[in-house]
């Protein structure tokens, strides 16, 4: 493949966006209401589909047209090709992905209620198997990339070296920092962008050494620029995102829709902002792709299954 990171990328020439991270089976079990510590509710159904952040965020670029690999970890049991089967089937290239005979492939019990809100419990299996020498071994990789995205379901000190292995090839670093792992700080300040919630981005300023009480999500956009990460997307869910980069801060606001499964909803939004800035797009005018590519995710049942295809008409704000 020609390398694109030397030239500036167009629609036409995008570059290739590298996805390092998780891939699960979902269990999937819809409910009235989440259930109280210690109580037992009925469940109305239950489904098994392709998941894992890293294996979203994926499928989300590559139904929106991106050039996409992913590097990541199953096991060698019969769960995997499930779990596999949604990126073979939008082209995402798996030559960096490996089955591992000591694990099981990841796990994510996931329950909706009526509302469409879920609670998740995932049990990594060989997403935790990733080692710092693994991640070395993607240079071939990354030198071929001009985004690299990376989420909180890999082991922390991998995320470390991957962020500095970005830095000194010059590949964008997109890391979304969910679930919010220990990370060194200069990881962080790696991040361009950061994309975190507004539960994440807290966190993530804590971790930098700088306190939150009473700030509202605004003010912590922006200490966490002043913390020194280059910039910072935070998703608020139907309240649209906030974006702050050099030369930009803007909210976003999200279109209105009716959620049937707000699962995935999130991989959804980082896999299109991937997309935007493989293409040179403006953080702010990723981000406006973005959220409507979430919006569109909530209102059909599942994760990957949900994401829409390049050209499908998206939600309007």
């Amino acid at each position: 493949m020609t390398d694109t990171r030397h030239r500036a990328p167009t629609r036409e020439t995008p570059e290739r966006i590298l996805v390092v991270g998780s891939v699960n089976l979902d269990l999937s079990l819809s409910v009235g209401r989440h259930p109280s510590p210690g109580e037992t509710v009925p469940g109305g159904s239950s489904s098994r589909s392709p998941g894992g952040k890293g294996a979203n965020q994926a499928v989300a670029a590559a139904r929106l047209g991106g050039d996409v690999a992913l590097a990541a970890r199953v096991g060698a049991d019969e769960t995997a090709e499930q779990a596999l089967s949604l990126l073979r089937d939008c082209g995402v290239d798996l030559t960096w992905t490996s089955a591992d005979p000591r694990r099981e492939t990841g796990l994510a019990v996931v329950t909706v209620d009526r509302s469409g809100e879920n609670s998740i419990v995932v049990v990594p299996g060989a997403n935790g198997s990733w080692s710092v020498r693994d991640a070395a071994g993607l240079a071939e990789a990354l030198g071929r990339s001009g985004v690299l995205v990376c989420q909180g379901e890999i082991p922390a000190p991998v995320l470390d070296a991957l962020g500095e292995a970005a830095r000194a090839e010059g590949v964008r670093f997109l890391l979304n920092l969910a679930p919010v792992v220990d990370v060194a700080p200069g990881t962080l300040r790696a991040a361009d962008p950061l994309v975190v919630n507004e539960y994440e981005a807290r966190l993530a300023l804590r971790a930098l050494g700088c306190g939150d009480s009473g700030v509202d999500d605004a003010a912590v956009v922006r200490a966490l620029r002043g913390a020194g990460v280059p910039s910072v997307v935070m998703t608020r869910g139907a309240a649209g995102a906030l974006v702050s980069g050099p030369g930009t801060e803007a909210a976003v606001p999200s279109p209105r829709v009716v959620a049937k499964d707000t699962t995935g909803a999130g991989d959804a939004f980082v896999g299109a902002l991937a997309v935007g800035l493989a293409r040179g797009e403006g953080l702010e005018e990723a981000s406006r792709l973005a959220v409507r590519v979430g919006a569109a995710a909530v209102r059909s049942k599942g994760a990957q299954a949900s994401y829409p295809w390049a050209g499908e008409a998206l939600p309007e704000v």
